[in-house]
């Protein structure tokens, strides 16, 4: 999964970026106000809510924390934080010390976001160098660093990825996407056990999480635990009775139970 992202542009004018989500890009428009001398007022960044968007998300990419929500969400005067309306525009504002360092990721949103479009097309070696490029600029922009991570799995290089992935879950723990990317990497790298003990950590964030839920019978499968393996494609079943995926679980349970 890609992040949807927020971003913050250059000093005099509003640019198109993209805003990533599961099933590929949408572009979006913000606007920032600039001079060598700005009011309070004027320190603030227009944000355009794309779909999938939450604000906890659009505070990370900006903010660099996601418990900033709420303030975003109060200086915005929205009453229900968990429904942002797809095309909205959030104002988003900035204290004299925090300036800089928005304009920092207003650079950084250039690249990040031409690597989103090399990524969509599968141009992995180039989308690796633009989001390499956003991260220079800007290295707390979380979604840069997650999507180097996955194009670095896709590249087969799971040490550096995994590596990025470890740090990444540590400074935002309640991130799924980010946990179950880990949990990915981990797989395709061959660390079963550990694999599986971050799809259970992303199941524990949320339930009915059924990437996470097939990730960790596929895990346990593979490291030869069988009984737990079990178990696992049953949790599956659970959350998911009906779709394709739910036809190769069972295949994979009756497999398991008729070997055991």
């Amino acid at each position: 999964m890609r992040r949807s992202v927020g971003s913050a542009v250059a000093w005099t004018a509003a640019v198109t970026v993209a805003g990533l989500l599961a099933a590929g890009c949408s572009k979006q428009v913000v606007e920032v106000k600039t001079g060598a001398d700005l009011t309070d007022a004027e320190r603030m960044i227009e944000h355009r809510v794309t779909a999938g968007e939450t604000l906890a998300l659009i505070a990370d990419n900006y903010y660099g924390d996601p418990e900033r929500a709420a303030e975003v969400a109060a200086q915005n005067g929205l009453s229900d934080p968990e429904r942002l309306t797809t095309g909205s525009v959030l104002r988003l504002q900035f204290t004299a010390a925090e300036w800089d360092a928005a304009r920092q990721r207003a650079a950084a949103l250039k690249p990040y976001n031409e690597g989103v479009e090399l990524l969509a097309k599968d141009r992995l070696a180039e989308a690796e160098e633009r989001f390499r490029l956003a991260v220079a600029t800007a290295p707390d922009l979380v979604s840069a660093r997650y999507n180097l991570a996955l194009v670095l799995v896709q590249r087969g290089r799971h040490d550096e990825a995994l590596t990025i992935l470890a740090d990444l879950t540590e400074m935002r723990p309640e991130a799924l996407d980010i946990r179950f990317a880990y949990g990915h990497a981990l797989f395709s790298a061959s660390r079963f056990q550990e694999a599986a003990t971050q799809f259970r950590a992303a199941l524990d964030l949320d339930a009915t999480h059924r990437r996470a839920a097939f990730g960790l019978g596929r895990a346990l499968e593979e490291a030869g635990d069988t009984a737990a393996a079990i178990a696992g494609w049953e949790r599956y079943l659970e959350i998911d009775p009906d779709s394709s995926w739910a036809d190769q679980a069972r295949n994979r349970l009756q497999k398991l139970r008729d070997a055991s």
